[in-house]
């Protein structure tokens, strides 16, 4: 008899049926479902024109996509809007992430891309780096999201965990058509757009696409084709050993570090502080923000303290000059 042959289309997508493990999902949409893609998405990058002076170079193939988490949660909200943030903690956000593009910007195939009049994605590249968003992170290849639905981040160890228990359920979001069906329409509440392999590597190896949000918006309506499994210890544990306990998907980046040392230590640009402030968003002065956040803990310096040191620029530098021999001169270094 056919392994899936008493499972209905109606049961696993409302959930009430549960697959034994992620590996029991992959097989029944290549067994049952028949689809041809592989584990993991071979690295293949295609440059696209998404609008006026905004290139990206988009992983391939774009659909179908995916999206792993360890836990459902209904309603399901991107980070940005998954709590209640009072005013002096959304102003303290927006300068986090003002302080993460002052930083970018030094980046020299940043820098390269501006010069020729591009425009960058800021906020889809800060989702990757712990940074607040309203966009939920989607991929094209099963395994990356099979990855990060079978492990969890440790915030002590600073690293992502296999799960060691077979207690509770994890999920596997499937999107068919990826983001065909947008058109690339920001009045869609299903924006999804590649963020694939710019100047920051993580997203690049995640193959990114992201789903944009507008604030009350539930992912689960946008995305409901999703296949429920059960954690289960050895499965985790060979997800996370094929991608090398993790370091496959998040390469050495000199900007992760930064990130997590400006979260810890709460040292901001006062000059970050002054575009937020100046943005029209807040009806508040900047004497009064910036004395209630030092308050709060915050620290201020005229610019952000966490710049790239000439050893990351060469890194940097040196690094995509491998990928890609020529893609901006060397004249970038400062």
């Amino acid at each position: 008899m056919e392994r899936w042959s008493n499972v209905s289309n109606e049961d696993i997508r409302s959930g009430k049926y549960v697959f034994r493990d992620i590996f029991d999902v992959y097989d029944y949409l290549h067994i049952k479902s028949g689809w041809s893609f592989g584990w993991y998405a071979a690295p293949n990058f295609e440059i696209m024109q998404l609008e006026a002076n905004r290139l990206v170079a988009a992983p391939m193939p774009m659909s179908p996509l995916f999206r792993g988490q360890n836990l459902f949660h209904s309603p399901s909200y991107p980070s940005l809007y998954r709590k209640e943030m009072s005013e002096l903690d959304l102003i303290e956000r927006d300068i986090k992430f003002e302080d993460f593009k002052t930083i970018l910007d030094k980046n020299p195939e940043i820098k390269d891309l501006k010069d020729n009049g591009l425009v960058v994605n800021y906020t889809g590249l800060a989702q990757h780096y712990g940074i607040d968003t309203n966009i939920m992170d989607l991929t094209n290849s099963f395994g990356v999201a099979a990855f990060f639905a079978t492990t969890y981040y440790d915030l002590i160890t600073n690293c992502y965990i296999p799960i060691p228990w077979s207690i509770t359920k994890g999920v596997i979001y499937f999107m068919p058509t990826g983001g065909l069906l947008s058109n690339f329409d920001r009045n869609r509440k299903d924006y999804i757009l590649p963020i694939g392999m710019e100047a920051l590597a993580r997203p690049g190896e995640q193959r990114a696409y992201g789903a944009e949000l507008r604030k009350g918006e539930d992912f689960n309506a946008i995305c409901p084709i999703r296949f429920f499994f059960w954690q289960n210890p050895q499965a985790s544990k060979k997800c996370y050993d094929y991608f090398d306990e993790g370091k496959l998907l998040s390469p050495y980046d000199p900007m992760a570090e930064k990130i997590r040392e400006m979260s810890k230590y709460r040292m901001y640009g006062e000059d970050s502080l002054q575009k937020v402030i100046h943005s029209s968003k807040y009806d508040v002065s900047y004497e009064f923000a910036k004395k209630a956040l030092e308050e709060r803990g915050c620290h201020f310096y005229s610019t952000s303290p966490f710049k790239y040191t000439d050893s990351e620029l060469e890194y940097i530098i040196n690094n995509y000059h491998k990928k890609y021999p020529g893609s901006f001169p060397d004249s970038h270094r400062e």
